[in-house]
């Protein structure tokens, strides 16, 4: 297999009792799948909750129509993937007084209480089982696959307020339990799927969340909920995750009816997210509809962070725009802060001797032989009247810090170059509107330009 491909559908609200407007773009919606499915490979469909209205009947109009969705897409059902939202859980007193004591005290679950809170998602357990054969009555659920896994999440476990946000629970213990299953699944793509962005939980189990996704090898995240489409990136915990977040699938005055086609080169592991949208005066499909600058073609850049570092050099080639470059150091000297405790010693040194002082791959010495050619950039404004002593000390200044920051904490010097950028990439990346390939890159310049130029790197590992 060589590219991963899937739909993701999301919010499709079925009430049994649908007027014109939706069995319209219903009907078009199963077209255009198989228009754009049509001489394609599909590995998974996902529906990332809110199968009916407000715990409406999952009636037979629903079973079809998921059911020709898995029929043009020509997939199993084992390879539909579906998790619960907040509108098919049934709400009631018992459930609304159960979770107003959980979030005011924030208590550990007890095996009682955990049972009664999925007491109430027994109608959607008992449709799917009619869909896929198979039983629901989890909170958290790895399914792997060759390739990749899908990591399914039930966040709207402790959701049915009319005040959710940022209250969601996460239940650890039987999270941790799951998602550890993805420790050796390094090697494959992980993708997490829920029903609420992350942050619709409380701020400690988002950091949770994060912290787990990242050190259990989870790629990206795919929810809906919000009714629009959009995308964020997450670096909370320490590698950036993105989320990406499917539209409405019903039509009315609030929602964007969106779903999305997603594509993914299993080699380089780079690849995108078209978005399509439901016109609703025209009444047809067109590419559109997911909210941010970096999707306002309709299709967004998917690269999965935890593989880069294998194609680091391919990053390194990159062409740099020389006017540009010289725009962002006089920039990055506007928003440094400076630190001025240090005082850098610009005394150029044998930088080959370094890198093996320090033990760095063979990867970093050719890197560092195409990143050299930009190094008289930086010397060019560091000479210049337009910085003061003070200001020219400050990027070098920088990178001494996070050195020592670092130095000790890496087995090898690679590792410590990629510390360091990391480090200042996640200081800086609001501060600029580059890509952040392309910023990462311009931080590599200047921490090599830096190891040339100063009285780092000589230790020897």
């Amino acid at each position: 297999m060589e590219k991963l491909r899937w739909i993701h559908l999301s919010d499709i609200h079925f009430s049994g009792n649908e007027g014109y407007e939706i069995k319209r773009m219903r009907d078009s919606l199963a077209d255009k799948i198989k228009e754009i499915t049509d001489d394609k490979i599909i590995n998974f469909v996902v529906v990332s909750g809110d199968l009916v209205y407000q715990n409406a009947s999952y009636d037979r109009q629903l079973k079809s129509f998921l059911e020709s969705i898995v029929n043009i897409c020509n997939i199993s059902k084992e390879d539909l993937f579906i998790v619960p939202g907040n509108h098919d859980l049934k709400r009631n007193q018992t459930r609304t007084l159960l979770l107003e004591g959980i979030r005011k005290d924030n208590v550990k679950f007890e095996q009682g209480t955990a049972e009664q809170l999925q007491k109430d998602f027994r109608k959607y357990r008992t449709f799917i089982k009619k869909i896929k054969n198979q039983d629901q009555n989890y909170l958290y659920k790895v399914e792997k696959r060759t390739g990749y896994n899908i990591f399914l999440m039930n966040t709207a476990f402790t959701a049915g307020t009319d005040d959710d946000e940022g209250k969601l629970i996460l239940e650890k213990n039987l999270f941790y339990d799951e998602i550890k299953k993805l420790k050796d699944q390094e090697k494959s793509v992980n993708i997490a799927i829920g029903h609420h962005p992350i942050k619709h939980f409380l701020e400690e189990n988002q950091e949770k969340i994060w912290n787990n996704f990242n050190d259990y090898n989870i790629d990206f995240y795919l929810c809906g909920h919000v009714h629009k489409g959009g995308y964020n990136y997450d670096l909370d915990g320490g590698r950036l995750i993105p989320t990406y977040q499917c539209g409405s699938g019903r039509v009315d005055d609030y929602a964007t009816v969106t779903f999305f086609v997603g594509e993914l080169d299993l080699k380089t592991k780079k690849g995108k997210i078209i978005s399509y949208k439901w016109l609703i005066n025209e009444e047809c499909w067109t590419i559109g509809g997911m909210d941010g600058r970096k999707a306002t073609t309709g299709e967004i850049e998917l690269v999965l962070d935890r593989f880069q570092k294998e194609t680091d050099l391919e990053l390194e080639n990159m062409e740099v725009n020389e006017d540009e470059f010289r725009r962002f150091i006089m920039q990055f000297n506007e928003k440094v802060k400076y630190i001025s405790d240090k005082n850098p010693n610009i005394d150029p040194k044998d930088v080959f001797e370094k890198f093996s002082n320090m033990k760095c791959n063979k990867s970093v010495e050719k890197h560092y032989e195409t990143l050299c050619k930009y190094f008289p950039i930086i010397n060019e404004i560091m000479e210049s009247t337009l910085l003061t002593i003070i200001e020219r000390e400050s990027i070098p200044n920088i990178v001494i810090s996070e050195y020592n920051k670092v130095l000790g904490k890496a087995s090898n010097g690679s590792e410590i170059i990629e510390k360091i950028v990391d480090n200042i990439f996640n200081e800086y990346k609001d501060e600029f509107r580059y890509s952040n390939t392309r910023l990462k890159n311009y931080f590599k310049i200047l921490v090599y330009w830096s190891i040339y130029e100063c009285d780092i790197f000589n230790e020897k590992i």
